[in-house]
């Protein structure tokens, strides 16, 4: 009887001490910690417990393992690492499971591209915000032919798409694409004839589309070469009529020039004929 209680004891205490090592459980640290800029590497480390002499780990990442050993590094921008630790410890719970992951840094810039004028091969490029990071930000462009750099206001930037870095006070850089389209505006089609005879039709000369082309200059000479007319900023609502010191001009061929001037290109000139008709 004696006998049989001291190996029940036996059995009991091996129990009680197999038992008080459960149960199994893993955390991991992650080093470095908190919010990090873009493609930072961060390790990625096992704390198990009661995982046995020789437990066996599997770092996953999107479905997939990726690593077996204690740690595992990796610079996956807004990476959800877990980490499965079998235990080889003798408790019923064999497994554990854990979590952690990559809190990135994400720099979203706001631009405004500034046009004014039509058929511009260049244009200005106003940053109006931008979200997350530390303040303030430095910018600049990527360019074929270098970088264009700035505060928040880069001039004459050539008509094309660019990455803009932006890198914040701490030194994090994320990329907003800007794309810097022209405002294509149609040509100018002057009229070649009009019948100025007070009918209500026709009466003005009409220069088709110059209302997108404010900054210009029309000049008209008659066969002798003598300047009968002057505008600057000229308009269909306001065209010539025909007349040189309040008398009419005579029927007749005479000769344009246009003008259209632009602050990023050089001017454009139009000429040909317009006939009068009565």
């Amino acid at each position: 009887m004696i006998k049989k209680l001291l190996i029940s004891t036996v059995f009991f205490s091996i129990a009680v001490i197999c038992y008080s090592q459960c149960p199994v459980s893993v955390s991991i640290t992650a080093n470095p910690t908190g919010s990090l800029c873009k493609n930072t590497s961060v390790k990625f480390t096992a704390n198990p417990t009661n995982g046995g002499s020789n437990p066996q780990y599997y770092w996953i990442m999107g479905g997939d393992t990726v690593g077996n050993g204690t740690s595992f590094t990796t610079s996956t921008n807004w990476a959800n690492v877990g980490l499965i630790m079998i235990s080889n410890s003798g408790c019923p719970q064999d497994s554990a499971y854990s979590s952690s992951s990559i809190n990135t840094i994400s720099l979203q810039a706001s631009y405004q591209v500034i046009i004014e004028e039509c058929n511009q091969p260049k244009a200005d490029v106003q940053i109006t915000n931008v979200q997350g990071g530390t303040p303030p930000y430095t910018y600049y462009l990527q360019t074929d032919n270098g970088q264009i750099s700035g505060t928040d206001y880069m001039q004459d930037v050539p008509v094309s798409s660019y990455p803009l870095i932006i890198t914040d006070s701490e030194g994090c850089q994320d990329t907003t694409w800007v794309d810097v389209n022209a405002i294509e505006c149609p040509p100018i089609i002057p009229q070649e004839v009009f019948t100025p005879n007070s009918d209500g039709y026709n009466d003005t000369w009409t220069i088709n589309n110059i209302q997108f082309y404010p900054k210009n200059k029309v000049y008209i000479f008659d066969r002798w070469g003598q300047r009968v007319f002057y505008k600057s900023g000229y308009t269909n609502t306001e065209g010539w009529d025909a007349k040189y010191m309040a008398v009419d001009m005579p029927v007749s061929t005479y000769y344009y020039i246009i003008e259209l001037e632009f602050e990023k290109q050089e001017t454009i000139i139009k000429n040909g004929p317009v006939s009068i008709l009565r």
